[in-house]
């Protein structure tokens, strides 16, 4: 199982230039000690600060990189003018020279579609004809569009990607209703951090069968998303994650997860999160990336651990602890 990075550089009493300058220093440097990848989130007009462009992050994380692979995780589609993605993407997979993953995908919060003034339920549509539009571009095709809030004739990107393979198209999504589109669309589900284990098995057959329905090739890659921590022991990577968790779920994520504790204490964010953080010393760490290794054949765990609180120093020694783990988890 190979380990990637997740970035939605958030802050609370943090500066926003102070955390992103040092984490794409961390970048640099996990570029060098076999993580596999990076990739940047988007969120808008959050009160934290979270990235609203992540392929500009992933702009910069091609200059200080040479190695991993370079992404989304994810572009919320349907809030941008499809050909304007399709332009970036391609820039982006030239910068890295052919290491760009474009993950996308629906989008929750009402509050971004009134601020980029896109239907909110018509979400769903304009997303679905987006990313079939990106995909045409990207393989250097002539498109128009007369549907929708993005209406254009004759678009026909120049420069092209890279990658003779194309730009993977990896796709998130929360509910059953996103399955058969991922199946036919996509080139891998990455599996979302919230949802615990055993419903993430019973999603992934939905998944499988509505790809083998749709006659489109096996998956190749199975990408997990996990709120992580590594620490010297478990109580210590509890003790310094569980203010960033309290954030990201009792906060932001809230609305998704109402059986989140009203008491979050350590005690209980740990019984509320059994098999969706994964949080301890490297072994730990390692054991539990195997249980999804053997569960779901997942290939690729992108960890996030930079959330609002969590000093500065400890994430810096995280990143330290999870060079561990790769050596652990090299075998699986």
């Amino acid at each position: 199982m190979k380990i990637g990075l997740h970035y939605s550089f958030q802050v609370e009493k943090e500066s926003a230039k102070d955390v992103i300058h040092q984490g794409l220093d961390d970048i640099a440097a996990a570029d060098r000690d076999g993580f596999s990848s990076v990739v940047f989130a988007e969120h808008h007009f959050l009160d934290d600060g979270w990235i609203p462009r992540p392929l500009l992050l992933a702009a910069a994380a091609s200059s200080v990189t040479k190695k991993m692979k370079i992404g989304t995780d994810i572009v919320i589609l349907a809030l941008h003018h499809p050909v304007a993605v399709a332009e970036e993407v391609a820039v982006n997979d030239i910068l890295c020279n052919g290491r760009f993953i474009l993950g996308i995908g629906l989008g929750w919060l009402k509050e971004e579609f009134a601020g980029f003034g896109v239907p909110f339920k018509q979400r769903a549509a304009v997303y679905e004809r987006s990313i079939g539009i990106v995909q045409q571009l990207l393989a250097g095709k002539k498109v128009s569009n007369e549907e929708g809030p993005y209406q254009f004739r004759d678009a026909q990107i120049r420069p092209l990607p890279v990658n003779p393979n194309g730009v993977p198209l990896w796709m998130g999504g929360l509910g059953d209703a996103a399955l058969p589109r991922i199946a036919r669309m996509g080139d891998a589900w990455v599996m979302p951090p919230g949802t615990k284990l055993d419903e993430l098995v019973r999603q992934q057959k939905i998944l499988l069968e509505a790809r083998s329905a749709a006659g489109r090739p096996p998956f190749r890659e199975f990408p997990l998303r996990r709120e992580a921590f590594v620490a010297e022991t478990d109580d210590k990577a509890w003790e310094l994650f569980a203010h960033g968790l309290r954030h990201e779920y009792g906060k932001v994520y809230r609305p998704l997860h109402p059986t989140y504790p009203n008491d979050d204490s350590i005690e209980n964010l740990r019984k509320w999160g059994e098999g969706v953080f994964v949080v301890g010393s490297p072994q730990t760490v390692a054991n539990e990336l195997a249980s999804y290794k053997s569960a779901l054949g997942a290939t690729e765990c992108l960890v996030r651990f930079q959330l609002p609180g969590v000093p500065a120093g400890a994430v810096r020694e995280c990143l330290q602890g999870f060079r561990e783990v790769i050596k652990l988890v090299k075998d699986l």
